[in-house]
């Protein structure tokens, strides 16, 4: 009798240790990707300095793919084939909805934390005598940008707000991004297009012997234009001297910027990111200067436009930041 009774316990046993294996698994989870623009751009920057916090402070090792925009990484993502990624609002509502720049929607990404505001405008030789970007009609500026289609559609959002389309300047064709800031530096360009604080705007500034970010037209007007092209973005007033090229107080196009994983990512990895990024959330902005924004009271945001992933969701609830609110906000997002 008390050999059968032996059997039966060690088939329990057994039993629970099968049943706790995907568990442990997931918990275990030794590496991860994080996706990002293309290397000297603002993104890059804080996914570096993401990576290298989570890294230093969990199991995971997380590795950055560089790439040359969020089409090139969201259908990875969408297969569950890449684990994290930095994206702007706009380029998240609108991959998930599949609406205006992309044509199929991606609906596995879900958002770790929200992090700063990306601030982008025009930027020109500090003497030009540009200030707005009305002033911009009749000069040379890069377009197209296939590499990074939300380039373009943000671009052309701070150009409504003057009245103005690409058909009013004259073209420079660049592939992407960055390809956009070399036009500039080597002079085919009037004007560069770039996110404040990005290594890109710093080398341009050095190697031009400065530059200035001009203003987008702030009005009610201007606003709604902006809004109307680019989803989600609004202006907003950097002081003069906050960071290169703000020679005086300047509004530039903003929108915010997530941390975002794939639905498959595990709940116990995301829980483990969001909680380090909460944790050491000084040692992000002390050692990296595109993370000084990534505050902790910006993490859980109202105005969120995709789901958050549950391992992040766990944590704020355990934080009591996960209102009755957010939890409406959730289950309508997740019913898009």
């Amino acid at each position: 009798m008390k050999t059968i009774c032996l059997k039966r316990l060690v088939i329990v046993i057994a039993m629970l240790m099968l049943a706790a294996a995907p568990l442990a698994a997931a918990e275990q989870q030794r590496s991860a990707t994080l996706a990002t623009h293309a290397v000297g751009s603002l993104y890059n920057a804080i996914g570096t300095g993401i990576a290298t916090v989570v890294s230093r402070h969990t199991p995971m090792i997380v590795r950055v793919q560089p790439f040359a925009g969020p089409p090139a990484w969201l259908p990875s993502m969408n297969a569950g084939e890449t684990d994290m990624g930095v994206l702007t609002s706009a380029d998240a509502v609108t991959s998930y909805k599949g609406i205006i720049l992309y044509k199929k929607p991606f609906q596995n990404t879900r958002i770790l934390v929200v992090g700063g505001a990306l601030q982008l405008s025009f930027y020109v030789p500090k003497e030009a005598p540009i200030e707005t970007v009305a002033d911009l009609k009749g000069k040379k500026l890069p377009t197209d940008y296939p590499g990074t289609p939300i380039v373009m559609l943000s671009s052309t959002a701070a150009l409504a707000t003057a009245g103005l389309t690409y058909n009013d300047i004259v073209k420079v064709p660049v592939s992407d991004l960055q390809a956009g800031a070399q036009a500039f530096m080597e002079g085919r360009a009037d004007a560069g297009w770039h996110s404040v604080g990005s290594p890109a705007v710093e080398e341009a500034n050095a190697r031009r012997g400065g530059v200035k970010f001009i203003s987008v037209i702030a009005t009610p007007e201007g606003t709604k234009k902006m809004s109307e092209v680019y989803p989600g973005s609004y202006p907003s007033i950097i002081k003069a001297g906050a960071a290169t090229g703000i020679a005086k107080d300047t509004a530039v196009l903003t929108n915010d910027i997530y941390l975002v994983a794939a639905k498959e990512f595990s709940e116990e990895s995301a829980y483990s990111t969001v909680k380090t990024l909460w944790e050491f959330n000084q040692e992000l902005g002390a050692a990296y200067p595109a993370l000084k924004e990534w505050q902790r009271e910006r993490m859980v945001s109202k105005n969120a436009f995709i789901p958050y992933h549950p391992g992040a969701v766990k944590f704020f609830k355990e934080k009591q930041l996960w209102t009755k609110e957010m939890e409406a906000l959730q289950a309508k997002l997740s019913a898009q």
